[in-house]
């Protein structure tokens, strides 16, 4: 949580309704739960029990203090904006190291003698 308050929120401040922490740390937290798309990490955002969302620093509203999750097109428009490589390379845990290569289809067939 600490790692993700330094980073700078490149949204406009007019009409912030999540903080940017909070929907990180939503999106961040649906994926080991099995989330693997936008979509998912949405939908269990949704279905997230309100002392979960209060944990993740979601946005609490009216008198009685309850979370909202963000919605799925915030979710993506964040995490994109915040960090094009994904949420692994935010928080420290991307492929560096990692022995697999990725290579570019357009390449296939190309080597000759």
């Amino acid at each position: 949580m600490d790692r993700l308050a330094l980073l700078p929120d490149p949204r406009d401040p007019r009409g912030l309704r999540h903080p940017l922490v909070g929907v990180l740390l939503v999106a961040a937290s649906a994926v080991p739960a099995g989330a693997r798309s936008f979509r998912a990490i949405g939908q269990w955002a949704a279905a997230a029990p309100q002392h979960t969302l209060t944990r993740l620093g979601s946005r609490a509203i009216g008198v009685f203090g309850v979370c909202l999750a963000p919605s799925t097109s915030t979710i993506r428009r964040v995490a994109g904006a915040v960090c094009p490589g994904g949420l692994a390379d935010l928080t420290g845990t991307g492929t560096v190291g990692a022995t697999t290569l990725a290579v570019d289809k357009s390449a296939r067939g190309s080597r000759t003698d």
